[in-house]
């Protein structure tokens, strides 16, 4: 079965989360290095999906012109 992919908003939310946990602080080096890595990652997927949106935005616009 296909691993479903998580939407920008859901993406987004864990991102503030990680950022969240990685400011209080407190939890062991390993965990704190692992979720930043996953943030590295959610911002790549975020930002992509942004790019594509625009992208899409700029087109209707220049449709509609």
């Amino acid at each position: 079965m296909p691993k479903k992919t998580a939407s920008f908003e859901e993406n987004l939310e864990e991102l503030n989360e990680i950022v969240e946990n990685l400011e209080n602080g407190g939890s062991p080096l390993k965990k704190s290095l692992d979720e930043f890595q996953k943030g590295l990652d959610l911002i790549k997927q975020c930002s992509k999906e942004l790019e594509t949106a625009e992208l899409k935005i700029r087109t209707v616009v220049k449709k509609d012109e």
